[in-house]
């Protein structure tokens, strides 16, 4: 029949047979499910929310999400962050080819922490399936949110983290029953939930330290110093150094948080640099880079040169003083006798 043809041409584009990996970490799916509409934008406008998740393939426990009032790239790599920060490194990630999951940057910032990067074929969302059924259970939560009347992007991040850690973590998973009968294990009584198979499973975590996490998920960028000392991001103007004024710096910043931006030029150390603010008098004048003064030279090559060309001419001379004297010396009609 006409369906029955339409199902096994999209199998054909994804995984037909289910899959579970053996341990917890071993890979994690990701998506991005729209949300509520919220009064949240400027001067109260409605605004789309977003909510961005990661899964553990095996236990089904999520390992960070949150909701946020865009779907740029940043509020994947903030997902990334936090998952990796809380529960260390995974083997690798599962994920769709959405712009968000392609993006230079988090494929950079992952590949510095030796995370594999998996995409599924494009259209075949049931190759993602425990995020994609996790998606469909949070629809149970957004008519919950919409009987509370959550009109907030925080309180609706808060009743979202109550929901997750208390109901959803909590409660059997029917996906979890099956794996465990297919393994020809006992299903404890009452089934079980994502938080105790994560619990009951012995693989170790591995964490990476902070700072080096950090700085994996940092944007680097090239930016030109104005006159006024000032670089200029995502329509903001930073404060740098009137010293590095004309100088191409390197710009390291997090998408998440602009506040502050560190500015790197040879030479000096690495300038915290925060958003512009005009105060009643200027800044004294800073001292300039040395890799920005000009060479002081050691030596004066032309004097060094005429000094030469003056011992040269002295020599020349002293030679030929010394041969006049030696004809006059010499007898008249010869050579010297033998």
């Amino acid at each position: 029949g006409k369906k029955q043809m339409k199902k096994y041409s999209e199998a054909q584009y994804s995984s037909s047979k289910r899959f579970c990996k053996p341990h917890r970490m071993m890979l994690v799916q990701g998506d991005i499910k729209y949300g509520p509409v919220l009064p949240i934008g400027p001067d109260g406008k409605n605004r789309q929310t977003y909510l961005s998740a990661l899964i553990d393939d095996h236990s089904r426990r999520i390992l960070s999400s949150g909701w946020y009032d865009n779907q740029e790239a940043g509020i994947v790599e903030d997902t990334f962050h936090k998952a990796i920060l809380q529960f260390g490194k995974p083997d690798s990630f599962y994920l769709d080819n959405g712009k968000q999951y392609i993006s230079k940057e988090l494929n950079d910032a992952l590949a510095r922490l030796s995370i594999r990067v998996l995409h599924c074929q494009p259209y075949a969302a049931q190759s993602k399936g425990k995020i994609e059924a996790f998606n469909r259970f949070v629809d149970a939560f957004l008519r919950e949110a919409k009987a509370q009347k959550i009109d907030t992007l925080i309180e609706l991040n808060r009743m979202w983290h109550f929901w997750v850690e208390e109901y959803y973590h909590n409660k059997a998973h029917g996906g979890l029953e099956e794996y465990y009968r297919s393994q020809g294990w006992e299903v404890p009584e009452g089934g079980i939930s994502p938080l105790q198979e994560w619990n009951r499973d012995s693989r170790r975590l591995v964490f990476i330290d902070t700072a080096v996490v950090a700085e994996a998920f940092l944007h680097h960028e090239t930016r030109q110093v104005d006159k006024g000392g000032c670089i200029r991001m995502d329509g903001q103007l930073y404060e740098v150094s009137a010293a590095l004024i004309g100088a191409k710096v390197e710009v390291s910043f997090d998408p998440m948080c602009m506040d502050t931006v560190t500015v790197r030029y040879p030479g000096i150390n690495p300038i915290q640099a925060k958003k512009l603010t005009i105060g009643e008098y200027c800044d004294p004048k800073p001292a300039i880079p040395a890799s920005m003064l000009p060479v002081e030279p050691q030596a004066s090559r032309m004097l060094d040169v005429l000094e030469k060309k003056h011992n040269d001419r002295r020599q020349i001379q002293a030679n030929a003083i010394s041969f006049s004297g030696f004809r006059k010396d010499t007898p008249k009609g010869g050579g010297p006798d033998v």
